[in-house]
């Protein structure tokens, strides 16, 4: 297997099914803000994850898991859109692009993220109407990606309480583990696999994957866990939580070689393309 290549076949599967999910309907503003937060490219980590934990454990995927699929990034694309805000971290650029309130303005962003989230579980609504395993991903995703997960990591970043390393582990465990953790699981429930190993390896994996990204970030300060623990340090860190990943990987019982590259080449990655 060329891991590249199936990563970017699988990729693109993911990016055709996004193009149809927006509604046309919606008013012109609001479906360009989406369009342009859903479709303007990003490594589709997470649908990816959910489709490869689906494939290692000998499955295939329907129509209504590349659904799933797509609300994993839906809910991924709004929280950008929502993050970038001057109410939050003020970012003018995302992906080399204007971010979402800088070209169409900030209450079409607020609104075109509201209708991301609210899409992405209308598509596992409707899953969920012909499957009731998709009602389990749908209340996963929701514990994962609101108060006490996604959400709850970006609200503790807020509260103006000392960054040190155990807390910013805590706060990319809610922040980014936890759609990873989404992600991983969801596939497992797909295909109904235990899903104990693979919920530890997607921990591991979050964790590594901020890390990383924390570690290619030449702006990472005292509120990042890099700064926290110094560089040296931290690639210590990041590679005892490569060698985990790896191990717990082989624990799941599934064909894990696709994931076992997937895993090296988005957490030992040099830029953040892969």
């Amino acid at each position: 297997m060329d891991f590249r290549s199936e990563y970017e076949r699988i990729k693109s599967t993911v990016d055709d099914a996004l193009a149809s999910v927006v509604p046309k309907d919606a008013p012109v503003a609001l479906r360009d803000g989406m369009e342009y937060a859903l479709l303007g490219g990003g490594k589709r980590l997470r649908p990816v994850l959910y489709l490869a934990v689906l494939a290692s454990c000998g499955a295939r995927p329907s129509a209504d898991d590349m659904k799933a699929a797509c609300a994993l990034e839906c809910v991924h694309a709004y929280s950008l859109v929502h993050d970038d805000l001057p109410a939050m971290d003020n970012d003018d650029y995302r992906r080399g692009r204007p971010t979402v309130h800088r070209k169409f303005g900030e209450a079409t962003a607020v609104l075109a993220g509201d209708a991301l989230l609210t899409l992405a579980f209308g598509l596992i609504a409707g899953a969920s109407c012909r499957d009731a395993k998709f009602a389990r991903i749908s209340a996963l995703l929701a514990d994962n990606a609101g108060a006490c997960g996604m959400v709850g990591g970006q609200a503790m970043e807020f509260e103006g309480k000392a960054a040190d390393a155990d807390r910013l582990r805590r706060i990319t465990s809610l922040k980014t583990g936890k759609l990873i953790e989404a992600a991983v699981v969801g596939g497992a429930i797909s295909a109904g696999a235990d899903t104990g190993p693979w919920k530890e390896y997607a921990g591991v994996f979050g964790a590594a994957f901020q890390l990383c990204d924390d570690l290619l970030d030449s702006d990472s300060g005292e509120t990042s866990l890099v700064g926290a623990l110094g560089r040296e340090a931290a690639k210590r860190e990041l590679d005892s939580l490569v060698g985990e990943a790896a191990a717990l990987l082989k624990k799941t019982g599934g064909d894990t070689a696709f994931l076992e590259e997937l895993t090296k080449a988005f957490l030992l990655r040099n830029t953040d393309g892969i």
